[in-house]
């Protein structure tokens, strides 16, 4: 298959939906591509008219709607994907305000690129299922995977034990929610080998053993977390909350780093045996004591979690997404050979043929080598696909 994706910026939400699934699609003989567009700018309609999937990762206004329809027209597949509830945007978040405000207007735009959209993805049942019910006609779940640089071999030792908390703005709700700032710096004073890092949020604590970096490069995220001893993923019960990505303590995990999680949304049913543990909501005081004054402990949740981090790249999981493009490709009328389908009717990779569905001239699909793009006609995309995101670095 030939396959392009569009995301709207560089960071890890466009990594994870866009950007990565494009790479191991590459490594699996498919043409595959990853474009950032900026509303702004007119899209390089004559390369996207070239493929046989379109991948629009967040984008639903205007532009991008006239484009779906452009794309439909010229008999190219359109997918829609969204990783977050963006009617429900929570209180803290920077986008809350604009986005409250707007949300009718919200609802009706992404409802009408949903209904555009041959096929929809998105991350977990509970947000599919909201999908659904503003429009969209069928959605398929990818989890979020993480890319093989966030993998690291690693031994639990030292006296000293580095908390760390990886954490958008809009996670200041929910650190206020449940109360965690008065919790960490009780933690920080009763243990004097525990230190607290936060990237992103500040969590306010005061204590000299507490450090606050604002922002880490996505590519940089990796080695930030190896060097975490435990980390956290806490998040308030709210709606937002409910249909977020599993990715957090994934990241946590392929770098070997024991986690503490909610026990709410996309951690319900994970625990020991990923490499982490549920806390209730005023349950964070003991469960953090339990694990940074028990080193036998974190040293069992590490191994889990790595050996469940190694499950859980965007390459060992690649069939997923291919599926899926091949779904696409067929409601649009394409003959995708390399993806047979699964007994539920489903497709799933391997050797085969696949019918094409609906009135539309079908058109062979062949996956072949990844090969450099056509020059660009003036739309400033670039000549070259991006190459990877990570490098991998020595064990810690």
């Amino acid at each position: 298959m030939h396959v392009v994706a569009m995301g709207t910026d560089g960071t890890g939400g466009a990594a994870y939906r866009a950007e990565l699934p494009m790479r191991a699609l590459a490594e699996r003989g498919h043409r595959a591509e990853y474009i950032e567009w900026d509303h702004r700018d007119p899209p390089p309609f004559d390369r996207l008219r070239q493929a046989d999937v379109v991948l629009l990762w967040r984008h639903f206004r205007a532009p991008a709607r006239r484009l779906a329809t452009a794309l439909r027209e010229a008999g190219v597949a359109v997918m829609f994907d969204n990783d977050d509830d963006m009617t429900r945007i929570p209180k803290g978040s920077p986008a809350y305000n604009e986005m409250k405000a707007a949300r009718e207007q919200v609802a009706k735009e992404l409802g009408a690129m949903l209904r555009l959209s041959d096929l929809v993805s998105t991350t977990c049942g509970e947000l599919a299922g909201r999908l659904r019910r503003l429009g969209a006609p069928e959605v398929r779940v990818v989890e979020n995977y993480v890319e093989a640089g966030f993998l690291r071999e690693r031994r639990v030792g030292g006296e000293s034990v580095t908390i760390g908390w990886v954490a958008g703005a809009e996670h200041r709700g929910d650190l206020r929610e449940l109360r965690l700032r008065r919790t960490l710096e009780q933690l920080l004073e009763a243990q004097p080998h525990v230190s607290l890092v936060s990237v992103g949020v500040d969590l306010g604590v005061r204590s000299n053993r507490y450090t606050h970096r604002p922002f880490v490069p996505f590519p940089e995220l990796p080695e930030a977390i190896a060097q975490f001893d435990l980390a956290i993923a806490p998040i308030a019960d709210v709606s937002f909350n409910r249909v977020r990505s599993n990715i957090k303590v994934k990241e946590y995990a392929a770098g070997g780093v024991p986690w503490l999680a909610s026990p709410i949304g996309p951690y319900k049913g994970l625990g020991e045996q990923q490499g982490g543990r549920l806390v209730v909501d005023y349950g964070w005081a003991e469960a953090l004591t339990d694990l940074v004054t028990d080193h036998e402990a974190r040293a069992g949740l590490a191994e889990r979690a790595q050996a469940w981090g190694r499950t859980q790249t965007v390459n060992a999981n690649a069939a997923e997404w291919e599926a899926v493009f091949a779904e696409a490709a067929e409601r649009a009328g394409r003959v995708a050979t390399g993806v047979s389908r699964s007994r539920s009717g489903s497709p799933a990779a391997g050797g085969g043929v696949v019918a094409g569905a609906g009135g539309a001239r079908a058109r062979t699909v062949v996956p072949r080598p990844l090969a450099q793009p056509p020059a660009p006609s003036g739309d400033g995309s670039g000549s070259k696909p991006r190459r990877g995101l990570f490098c991998r670095r020595a064990a810690r």
